[in-house]
């Protein structure tokens, strides 16, 4: 029981585990357990202890909400779910389908279960690109395996990797920015950033 109470950690995530009145658990909880830190294989063996139970199996209906790590809505019990989850609560069915009924990858994803948020993309080099002036900034350019990104930087941010170049013989840096433009091997990014990594200092030139 100890290793239970381990992988699944009910005093952090309280309105998520309750042993006495379960609720349904979002489909892929096992990730985001795995992803906070917890074993992947005490996770699936804690999950199949905690949703093989009758208290657990009763609360799959069709229609009930299914609840992430904090207790919030996250998807909801389909019939289909309902019924795999009858034949997952059988001695051969794996640990986490058990807990999920998980449907196939390719299933649809819901309208009201996307949350919304923004794609950055990060580009990371360790020589001084060649500088375009543009009427918005300094333009610069990547090359990656995925394709060149481009980004126009503020003045202030090209300064920086100048400086850079200048006083540290071996430095990094990274481009970041949301995908502004995706086509044909170019990828422009937008609001861009450069953070940069200073490793060693530069000989000073007598």
């Amino acid at each position: 029981m100890e290793e239970i109470l381990g992988a699944l950690p009910t005093e952090l995530y309280p309105a998520c585990f309750d042993w006495e009145q379960p609720k349904p658990l979002k489909i892929g909880i096992h990730r985001d357990l795995v992803a906070a830190g917890r074993e992947r294989a005490a996770v699936q063996r804690a999950l199949a202890r905690y949703c093989h139970r009758p208290l657990y199996r009763r609360a799959l209906r069709a229609g009930a909400a299914r609840i992430d790590l904090h207790g919030q809505p996250a998807g909801v019990v389909t019939e289909q779910e309902v019924r795999q989850a009858r034949r997952a609560a059988t001695p051969h069915a794996g640990p986490v389908a058990a807990c999920e009924s998980l449907p196939p990858d390719a299933t649809p994803i819901l309208k009201e279960q996307l949350a919304p948020g923004r794609l950055d993309l990060v580009a990371k080099f360790s020589e001084l690109p060649a500088s375009h002036p543009v009427p918005g900034g300094i333009r610069i350019a990547i090359p990656t395996g995925a394709g060149t990104v481009t980004a126009i930087l503020p003045a202030k941010a090209w300064r920086k990797l100048e400086q850079a170049a200048k006083d540290y013989s071996s430095w990094a840096a990274a481009l970041s920015g949301s995908l502004a433009q995706l086509a044909e091997g170019q990828i422009i990014l937008q609001h861009p950033a450069v953070q940069v990594f200073e490793a060693r200092r530069a000989k000073s030139r007598e």
